[in-house]
Formats: C-alpha cells, sequence, structure tokens
C-alpha cells in the first residue's frame, strides 16, 4: 500500500525547464501626456517572470520628439529619485489640444516609436450628491454602554454632468478621489448603461454585478453621442468609517483621452475585474486578457490626456448623520 501511494504522489510530480520558454525581452516606453505639464516618459525592458531582479531602466537612449509632423527636440535624460530607475526622459514642451506628437527612441536593444493626439478637454458642467442609509446587517459595533448595535452601510449617489462632442468619437475616463488622504468608499458603476456595455451578458450571470474600480473606469459617447449627458456613480462605506475618516473631501475627474489610452484601461480593467470576480476565463470560455499597447517594435502605453475636476465636501450632505 505504501509502494502504491509512493507511486502514486511521485507520478505528480514533473520538472520543467523554464529557461527554454524564456523569450527575448521586449522594449517598454510608458508615460501620460497632458497639456498642462512637460512631456515625460520612461524606457525599460521587460523581465521573465521568475526573474528576481528590477526592471533594467535604460537611461542612454536616443529620445526624439516631434510635434505636428516636425522634429522639436532631443528629450534628455534627468535624474531624479522620485522616479522608478532614478529618473526620467523629460521635453521643454507642454502639448496642446490636437498636437500630434510623435516619439521615436534609439536603444542599444532597438527601435521603439508611438504616434498619438492630444484631445479636446471637456468640462464638468455640474455634480450633485445625494445618500441614504442601508441597514443590511453586515456592520455591528459595541457602544459606550457594552451593547452590541448594528452601523449601516452609508450610499452616496454622485451625479456628474457633462456634454459631449457630437463632431467626434470620444472617449472618457472618470475618476473619484479623496485631495487629502487617500480613503474613498467602494465604488460602483453599474447603474450606468456607459459603463454595463463592457461586460457581457454571460459574464453578469457568473458574476457580482457591481463594476468596480477605484481608480476610475474608462468609457466611450457610442450610447451618448452629443448629448449633455449625467453619469451616476455610486460610493458605499460603513457609516462608521467615516465618522473617523480624517478627511471626506472628494475630486471629481474627468478625463478626455484617446482610442489608445481607452483600449489600454479596459484591458486593464477587464483584467483587474478577472481577478475580483468569477468570469468568462474562469470556465475556459474566453482567452485571458491581453493588454493592449499602443508602442510600435515594444510594449507600454504612452497616453494623452486632458482633464477637468469638480470638488465637493461630503460634510456637507452627512452632517445631518
Amino acid at each position: 500500500m505504501i509502494a502504491l501511494i509512493t507511486l502514486v504522489l511521485k507520478s505528480c510530480y514533473r520538472d520543467i525547464d523554464m529557461e527554454k520558454y524564456r523569450p527575448e525581452p521586449d522594449l517598454v516606453l510608458s508615460g501620460v501626456v497632458s497639456a498642462d505639464t512637460n512631456i515625460m516618459l520612461s524606457i525599460s525592458r521587460t523581465k521573465f517572470f521568475t526573474d528576481t531582479s528590477r526592471y533594467e531602466v535604460i537611461h542612454d537612449a536616443d529620445v526624439s520628439l516631434s510635434v505636428n509632423g516636425v522634429f522639436l527636440e532631443k528629450m534628455q535624460w534627468t535624474t531624479d529619485e522620485s522616479f522608478y530607475g532614478g529618473g526620467i526622459y523629460l521635453s521643454t514642451y507642454k502639448p496642446q489640444t490636437a498636437d500630434i506628437i510623435r516619439i521615436n527612441a534609439e536603444t542599444k536593444y532597438g527601435e521603439v516609436w508611438v504616434e498619438e493626439t492630444m484631445p479636446s478637454k471637456v468640462l464638468i458642467e455640474d455634480v450633485q450628491c445625494s445618500q441614504k442609509l442601508i441597514y443590511d446587517h453586515k456592520g455591528f459595533m459595541i457602544d459606550e454602554n457594552g451593547n452590541m448595535i448594528e452601523v449601516p452601510t452609508i450610499e452616496i449617489t454622485y451625479r456628474i454632468t457633462f456634454t459631449d462632442n457630437a463632431t467626434q468619437t470620444n472617449f472618457y475616463l472618470i475618476r473619484i478621489e479623496n485631495p487629502i488622504r487617500s480613503f474613498v468608499g467602494n465604488l460602483d458603476y453599474s447603474l450606468d448603461p456607459v459603463f454595463a456595455e463592457q461586460v457581457s451578458v454571460l459574464d453578469g450571470l457568473f458574476g457580482d454585478r457591481k463594476i468596480q474600480g477605484q481608480g476610475g473606469r474608462s468609457f466611450t459617447d457610442k450610447m451618448i453621442n452629443g448629448q449633455c449627458y449625467t453619469i451616476v456613480v455610486k460610493e458605499a462605506q460603513t457609516s462608521a468609517i467615516y465618522d473617523y475618516a480624517p478627511a471626506l473631501g472628494r475630486r471629481i475627474l474627468l478625463y478626455s483621452i484617446t482610442e489608445s489610452f481607452y483600449q489600454y484601461l479596459t484591458t486593464m480593467q477587464k483584467a483587474s475585474d478577472a481577478e475580483n470576480s468569477i468570469n468568462l476565463s474562469t470556465f475556459g470560455f474566453v482567452e485571458p486578457v491581453r493588454i493592449f499597447t499602443n508602442i510600435h517594435g515594444g510594449v507600454g502605453i504612452i497616453a494623452t490626456s486632458q482633464y477637468d475636476e469638480y470638488e465637493i465636501d461630503l460634510n456637507d450632505i452627512l452632517k445631518d448623520f
């Protein structure tokens, strides 16, 4: 019997030489191009998943910046320990709306390039908030008299209004953050159809119907072209958390982004959703998510965007609680 068990256990193991599957590293360009800052980017190389070393940051590349088809300058490596790798490639140019930005990078490992257009800024016209208490029997605490009491969930609904440009296809990212502290309650985008179109019907059957995205959520104007539209996003958290939160300010950011940036964000969001819920890939119905890149000859993302912001204080609507 022992011999049989030993034989079975041995058959469960197999040595695999992962080195024969090691691919050649790719060059990686990454950066966000905004109208209010100088263009900057980083260049590195991918590493194999078994490697324990850090990514190789390339600081001796020849990086050329062109705007609207005209060569502008060589981007210079600038030492700055606040960036991963100890520095960044920096230009002296702050882009404007409709600028066509092209970046070529030549390295000892090869050449990569990217070309993107600076989108137009879209303004937030209004933000309205409402709240309600939900007694869902999920949170409890001991009061000052030693009694067990239920702690309700506070649900805050944001209604964010803007007007889409009807003359072009537009791509957006909405983000809600705390301008002072990192704390923000759990965000849910599932009430608004502009986000729901990213989730298949079958995914909804298998998993949580909430559409999450603490770092923001991208969407298109496919369903709202040319309209003055109000997006609905919910934030929920136990009321005890809000009682002790040091700051209840909220900054709502509406980014106007390019199609490439939208594709990248959407694939990142799908990958995150796949980690946090049951989805079609869990059952083998679809391929795993492939992260989008707009880098020719390499991987990564150079994202161009403009944003508008609107600040509110949740103390104004939660004071009654």
